[in-house]
């Protein structure tokens, strides 16, 4: 048979229908696995059948253009179909799938054919460029084979391969192949104490940063701090929405009810208008002193700016001061990891203080709004019942 047709049937096979991601079992590592099928034959003694071989050859890549992990039984069926039409030998077909076949497995080769096809599938184990060329086949692997090895695992899985289930047979690959293919073995084994050196570095490294106080403290000082500051806006929003309740409610006195007790029969509701108004503005009054903010601390004096005990760390306590002054400060506190937890801790004090007094205030805030609305219901209902009559009232408080 006329290998130029092999040669090109494969070749379009191989440029028109594989993945861009097969950047290792691709048209050109086809063509030099071939070029070394026929160097061993030019230079091998021994009769092997060229012609089935340089066939089954061409053919061990051409599977990749259907499946990657059913690619030998993909190459064999193409090339028995290719085959068969060019009315080739069913006899030599089914030498050329087992051959095929035999040159990807782990078994002893059964033929002299078998042998060399094995060896050039293999040549890049005594290739000067092995490192890079088992990078581009991982790579592949991750393209399309949908795994994602580590560079260490898959050069530890070569490292097995090549001390375990490999060797070459031809004369030709021993003498020439050989002596790369161990250099690579210690190369590989060189790379691959080195990447357990640098994972035990790592995992120690790893390991001392979790066990360390360090961490532990500065976790510490980040999740209290954020619980504050949490909770500051807690408050202030439970603050913003008792103001904004009572906004609304003495608008719609002011709207409807208080233009009607200028009117004398209404004169009862004046008392719950009043209880009602007072405490509705004394809640909203606290309501604003719990949210307004503290910009400076009155009680800091001279003296106290040199005092270790201040919290610098809150503006109100440095914004007078001068730049040089603060910068000085500053230093000091960095200076060490104690005066630095020292501050952080002065100043989650500080927030605490400010926490205290404000949730205190919001506290009676509410209390006084509870109360408030509590007397309001109560003088209204006492003033429906003794002084005045439902119709009226309901008249009074009903809009125009």
């Amino acid at each position: 048979m006329d290998i130029k047709k092999v040669e090109e049937f494969v070749t379009e096979q191989l440029s028109n229908n594989l993945d861009s991601g097969y950047t290792f079992h691709n048209l050109d590592r086809a063509r030099d696995l071939v070029s070394n099928v026929n160097k061993i034959l030019s230079e091998d003694k021994s009769k092997v059948p060229e012609e089935n071989t340089l066939i089954a050859a061409w053919f061990l890549y051409l599977g990749f253009t259907r499946d990657y992990k059913n690619h030998i039984r993909h190459s064999q069926e193409m090339g028995n179909s290719f085959l068969s039409k060019e009315n080739f030998p069913n006899d030599e077909i089914s030498t050329i799938t087992t051959l095929i076949a035999s040159a990807w497995d782990f078994n002893e080769p059964a033929s002299k054919e078998a042998e060399l096809l094995k060896d050039v599938r293999t040549a890049y184990y005594g290739s000067e460029d092995f490192i890079e060329l088992i990078e581009l086949e991982r790579l592949e692997v991750i393209n399309v084979g949908g795994l994602a090895p580590s560079s260490s695992k898959f050069r530890s899985q070569f490292l097995e391969i090549l001390n375990v289930n490999h060797q070459f047979y031809t004369k030709y690959a021993t003498e020439k192949w050989n002596e790369q293919k161990k250099d690579n073995i210690i190369s590989l084994v060189g790379k691959s104490i080195k990447a357990k050196k640098t994972e035990k570095k790592e995992k120690l490294k790893v390991k001392l940063k979790n066990q360390s106080p360090e961490r532990a403290i500065q976790s510490l000082y980040r999740t209290q701090l954020r619980n504050h500051l949490k909770l500051s806006d807690i408050a202030d929003t439970k603050a913003n929405i008792l103001l904004s309740v009572n906004a609304i409610i003495i608008s719609l006195l002011l709207s409807n009810l208080i233009p009607k007790l200028d009117t004398p029969r209404n004169s009862y509701l004046i008392y719950p208008t009043v209880i009602f108004v007072i405490f509705s503005i004394t809640s909203m009054v606290m309501s604003v002193l719990a949210t307004r903010p503290k910009i400076e601390n009155s009680e800091l004096n001279e003296k106290d700016l040199d005092n270790e005990n201040t919290n610098f760390l809150f503006f109100g306590n440095f914004y007078n001061l001068s730049l040089e002054h603060f910068k000085v400060k500053m230093k000091g506190i960095i200076k060490s990891k104690e005066s630095i937890y020292d501050s952080l801790t002065m100043d989650l004090y500080y927030l605490g203080l400010v926490l205290k007094k404000k949730y205190q205030l919001l506290r009676w805030t509410y209390t006084v709004f509870i109360v408030g609305i509590v007397l309001s219901v109560i003088a209204f209902a006492i003033a429906l019942k003794y002084y005045g009559m439902g119709d009226e009232i309901i008249k009074a408080v009903t809009p125009d």
